[in-house]
């Protein structure tokens, strides 16, 4: 019984590991999902899209 759930075991993690390679394989990002990623993170961190807040102080 112990080596039937030891195999059982086993199988179930070669299926994960086969499906999170198909996975890649099949959903890679496109450049286009990239280049927007990149601006959107531009726009979030970036001074010069800041908006003056309540708590921000007036220099």
């Amino acid at each position: 019984m112990q080596m039937e759930i030891n195999k059982t075991i086993w199988i179930g993690l070669y299926a994960i590991v086969l499906l999170y390679i198909l996975y890649k394989l099949f959903f890679k990002k496109n450049p286009y999902q990239e280049e927007y990623e990149r601006t959107y993170n531009e726009i979030l961190t970036s001074s010069k899209y800041k908006v003056k807040g309540q708590y921000d102080k007036e220099e």
